[in-house]
């Protein structure tokens, strides 16, 4: 039925079609599925995989090395090895040339890099409060450096810049306390962990211009950290280490941290301990340095050493000054008793001889034992290598100059700083004696007549050093070492000076010629304190205020006169114009004579 065969589907030349062609020799060695073409052209599997399927080879475990007359393969000059990710990480062998090519990474350079790594964000939150990038300041004009003469000048008003680095400077010092505390700086003294620790318990730092519960134990608790590694550190230094480069320079940040507690009328954390402990022994009374300092003046060839040899001693004796200010007068201890009259006056006594000795070094007012800069110091344009003191300090007279600048300065504002304070301490004072005259019955006893009079009598006294101390805080900012020593060492004691003028330019409705040009120059200084920090509001504007209303009622001429005869001659003493060394405070001219190969300066003499 069905024999016949269909002729379209059975036909010789469909079965022919379907035939598939014989493997090639290479898939049937390899026994795999060969797909063959009908045109005789390779097989794609032969194509695509080339390599046969064995087990790979055992590597040497030495280094095959090509023999001296084999020639270099072209593909392995022109494609680079390219090693897998997931390969085990195998040692290359280097040769000596590329190892030069690497410094070698001693174990105390690797320690040091973790210390900066761990202090970068302290570093960049104080590079912040002077930083003129657009990253810190924001939109907007910025100077060209931080040398440019024609931002930094007297008289500008730079307080723009402090106001819109605000947002930016509270993000990095909080972001950099949160790592130090993260970091364990707390725990482990070392030189940069007490920097770091005296940066942060630095009001400076804080931009609080109103005291806060948590701000307050902050400050203390870096503070104290603080002094505590300067201790642990102070000890393990040699005699030799401490010497008196170091030690004038830890007494100088020792004396920064008083100025800033004295200021806010808080507790001294430096015990005497620890000012015997860098210091080395405890230098002359107050009278004996007024005595051997006038010697030493009288005497031609040491009047070149006794700016620098004085301010040691200096600083010594105006921390304990501090010290005792607060134990004996405005204490919280002292303030629960009557006033201690004997402690004032034995204080009012200390600081007129800090007054006289720098009066004495500085002041022209005696010609016979005073120093005179330029003559002393061989400042004038031609040398004169016969003079005693002309090798003195051979890294140039610029650097000579701003070492005097900053002797003059710090001297200044370290004593007005104590002036302030007690100033501040009787006017309170006096103002409780008055609200207790009439005090209601079975609270407070009223306040003896006689002790009310011995309180006028020395505020007085105290209000009268006090209006001399603004006139010498007005002749140290003409004198100003450089900008950044004054935003950043002395805003508190410019601000304390700003507020003392006007309040009493407003009891007393009334202004000297020379008062109205001590509010013009600290008006000036908190222009450019505005650079680096925020300012209260109103306080600037007061001050133009008073020196515009004043300035107007009198003539141009007598104003000028008055203004000069106020300020002194030695308004001059330091004509030139700001620095820009912004690390140049407590150094000791003549430092690089021997690495110069020069003869070195002459030692510094104990006193």
């Amino acid at each position: 039925m069905h024999s016949a065969l269909n002729p379209i589907l059975y036909s010789p030349e469909t079965v022919k079609q379907k035939k598939k062609p014989p493997a090639c020799d290479s898939c049937k060695a390899r026994r795999v599925l060969c797909h063959p073409s009908i045109n005789g052209s390779p097989c794609p599997r032969c194509t695509t995989t080339p390599v046969a399927r064995r087990r790979p080879s055992k590597l040497n475990s030495g280094t095959v090395s090509a023999g001296p007359h084999s020639p270099a393969s072209p593909s392995a000059s022109e494609e680079p090895e390219v090693l897998r990710s997931d390969s085990p990480s195998t040692p290359i062998p280097l040769s000596p040339r590329d190892l030069a090519r690497y410094p070698e990474l001693s174990p105390e350079l690797v320690h040091h890099l973790f210390e900066c790594m761990q202090n970068v964000a302290c570093k960049l939150a104080l590079a912040a409060s002077i930083s003129f990038d657009h990253a810190i300041i924001g939109p907007g004009s910025k100077p060209t450096s931080l040398a440019d003469r024609s931002i930094f000048t007297r008289g500008a008003d730079l307080r723009d810049y402090g106001l819109r680095r605000t947002p930016t400077y509270r993000a990095l010092r909080a972001e950099a306390l949160r790592l130090a505390s993260e970091v364990g700086i707390l725990l482990e003294p070392s030189d940069d962990n007490a920097t770091a620790g005296m940066a942060r318990s630095s009001p400076r730092l804080s931009w609080r211009m109103t005291r806060t519960t948590e701000g307050e134990t902050q400050y203390q608790t870096w503070a104290v950290v603080h002094l505590q590694h300067v201790r642990i550190l102070c000890e393990a230094w040699s005699e030799m280490h401490l010497g008196p480069q170091n030690a004038s320079t830890w007494t100088g940040l020792l004396l920064m941290e008083v100025m800033e507690t004295t200021l806010r009328r808080e507790p001294i954390l430096v015990s005497e301990y620890d000012q015997l402990l860098i210091t080395g022994r405890e230098p002359l009374s107050l009278h004996n340095l007024l005595v051997s300092f006038q010697s030493a003046l009288q005497a031609r060839n040491e009047q070149a050493l006794v700016p620098f040899t004085a301010l040691r001693p200096w600083l010594f004796h105006v921390t304990r000054l501090a010290r005792e200010l607060y134990e004996r007068i405005t204490g919280e201890f002292a303030r629960r008793n009557p006033l201690d009259e004997g402690a004032v006056m034995e204080f009012i006594s200390s600081l007129n001889k800090l007054h006289s000795i720098r009066a004495l070094i500085f002041d022209k007012e005696k010609e016979d034992i005073t120093i005179y800069p330029r003559d002393a110091y061989n400042l004038s344009s031609e040398s004169d290598s016969s003079r005693p003191t002309a090798n003195y300090g051979r890294q140039g007279n610029g650097n000579i100059m701003l070492n005097l600048r900053s002797c003059a300065y710090i001297m200044s504002f370290s004593r007005a700083t104590l002036v302030i304070a007690l100033h501040r301490e009787l006017s309170r004072r006096a103002a409780v004696s008055v609200s207790i005259q009439h005090p209601e019955p079975g609270i407070t006893p009223p306040m003896p007549h006689w002790a009310a009079e011995r309180l006028a009598l020395l505020r007085r006294e105290v209000g009268a050093m006090a209006d001399m101390t603004a006139a010498e805080i007005a002749r140290g900012l003409r004198s100003l070492p450089n900008l950044p020593q004054l935003a950043h060492g002395h805003r508190g004691a410019v601000l304390a000076w700003a507020h003392f003028c006007l309040n009493e330019a407003d009891a007393t409705g009334t202004l000297s010629p020379g008062r109205v040009a001590t509010m013009e120059r600290l008006s000036d200084a908190l222009k450019l304190i505005g650079y680096a920090w925020p300012l209260p509001l109103g306080l600037v504007e007061r001050l133009d205020g008073y020196v515009q209303a004043h300035r107007q009622a009198l003539s141009a001429n007598n104003f000028a006169e008055d203004e000069a005869m106020f300020l002194g001659m030695d308004m001059d003493m330091f004509p030139a114009p700001f620095d820009d060394d912004w690390m140049a405070i407590f150094v000791n001219p003549g430092g690089d004579d021997n690495a110069n190969g020069n003869e070195a300066s002459p030692a510094p003499q104990e006193w």
